[in-house]
């Protein structure tokens, strides 16, 4: 159906979604006991999108919100790290801020590199935790199964997991940015102060 002239965008936006409501059956279709249901309508738009095994990490996660949306850029690979900026043409060293051996990567970033593969040790090992700290993709996988958990101290641990991260891109970029790079020590008291705040 044709949108009227004279329509405000937001009025224009409405009238456009009655097509959609008529590809979808018609409004009846979403109607119960004399009530519209707003989550039939919903699962009948809805498209369906790719499945992650990771959602629960950052979804209802009691971490900062900060820290949540970096890691969820970090968990698409989508933080501006030096091989994607290369790989956009801007020229910069492609060094790793933390131990200038290896080009940085998200893989060797979290937590290949030493400096941060301390810092998340040094974390778990303060939450009680004593495990080999494993590639990006295995430690995403064991903070998804984390963060499927009713118990608080694997919640615990899905929040020290999203503020690590976060902790250790702030690491990377006051080196990058500032030239300055915190203790180990130092990072993670601060780690550990807002896991206990955040989980209280």
């Amino acid at each position: 159906m044709l949108v009227p002239n004279g329509l405000t965008w937001s009025l224009k936006k409405i009238w456009q979604q009655r097509d959609i409501l008529v590809q979808t059956g018609g409004v009846d279709r979403f109607i119960v006991n004399g009530k519209f249901k707003i989550s039939r309508m919903y699962k009948a738009l809805h498209t369906g999108g790719i499945q992650v095994r990771w959602k629960r990490i950052v979804c209802n996660s009691k971490a900062s919100p900060k820290a949540t949306f970096i890691t969820w850029l970090a968990l698409q690979n989508r933080l501006p790290t030096k091989d994607r900026l290369l790989s956009w043409n801007i020229n910069i060293a492609g060094a790793c801020e933390f131990c200038q051996v290896q080009d940085e990567k998200l893989s060797h970033l979290f937590f290949e590199c030493h400096y941060s593969h301390d810092i998340w040790k040094a974390v778990l090992m303060q939450l009680g935790i004593q495990r080999n700290i494993s590639s990006w993709q295995e430690e995403v996988q064991w903070a998804a199964v984390k963060s499927r958990s009713t118990k608080k101290k694997d919640h615990h641990c899905s929040v020290a997991f999203i503020e690590t991260v976060y902790a250790v891109w702030l690491q990377r970029n006051a080196s990058v940015f500032s030239k300055k790079l915190d203790p180990v020590e130092s990072v993670v008291r601060r780690i550990l102060f807002i896991v206990a705040c955040r989980n209280q």
